[in-house]
């Protein structure tokens, strides 16, 4: 479905009183506990802070592989294990539906609904995994050290997801034709539009697969390059020889 008619020549004017609304950046960790940087000897990437370091969720290679196959340009043939992973939900989310989408009858009863500003919020829900394997062990240090490897290296992938909701998208999605028509100018929306992009949140892959898949795509190929792999798979396996 496209996010407007093909009529779109016929859609109301602008309101000449555009709302007022702010997108703010939301970031839930689904991982639960906070991990101080000195347990493990910890250098985590700079603009993360204390709250970010969670615990990852540990698995088994088939619940890894499960993972994998469901993540967005994953290519099977790239490695013979993957020791992390981080896995982000993306989210449009207006808090108050009914007080910031006004509804009207019109002539013939037609409903319609126009945005009424307020905080909007760009919420990420972010999850680590790491194999099972690779987990730190009791009072063996070269497990911990295999662990921080693999754990710093899946925290610049929070990071990116972090500043991408933080810092890039809030001001990017203004740039979407559909966000400047119905937010950003108020145009009315019918309510079977409505009922579509808003109360079955059909704005979220909208706007998930658009915008923020591509962002966090390129930044993932930049981390995850050969050359970055090649040196990760490398200290992986100088630690393992030693265990």
């Amino acid at each position: 479905m496209t996010p407007f008619s093909a009529r779109s020549n016929a859609m109301p004017p602008p309101s000449t009183n555009t709302p007022a609304y702010t997108i703010k950046s939301r970031i839930i960790h689904a991982n639960k506990v906070v991990i101080p940087t000195q347990r493990y000897d910890l250098k985590p990437p700079r603009g993360l802070v204390a709250d970010d370091l969670r615990m990852p969720n540990f698995v088994k290679p088939q619940e890894m592989m499960a993972l994998l196959t469901d993540t967005p340009n994953y290519n099977p043939s790239r490695l013979a294990i993957t020791h992390g992973l981080v896995k982000t939900e993306f989210a449009f989310v207006f808090p108050a539906i009914d007080e910031q989408w006004r509804r009207a009858a019109g002539p013939q009863n037609r409903i319609t609904r126009q945005f009424q500003g307020g905080d909007v919020f760009a919420q990420a829900t972010i999850a680590v995994h790491v194999l099972h394997a690779d987990r730190p062990l009791e009072k063996n240090k070269l497990s911990e050290k295999l662990f921080v490897v693999i754990w710093e290296h899946e925290l610049l992938h929070v990071l990116d997801d972090i500043e991408i909701m933080r810092d890039w998208l809030p001001e990017k999605v203004r740039d979407d034709e559909w966000v400047k028509k119905y937010m950003t100018e108020a145009r009315e929306l019918d309510e079977s539009s409505f009922d579509h992009y808003i109360r079955k949140d059909k704005l979220t892959p909208w706007l998930r697969d658009g915008f923020w898949q591509e962002e966090r795509n390129r930044r993932a190929a930049i981390r995850d390059a050969p050359a970055r792999y090649a040196e990760l798979n490398e200290a992986i396996a100088n630690i393992r020889s030693r265990m």
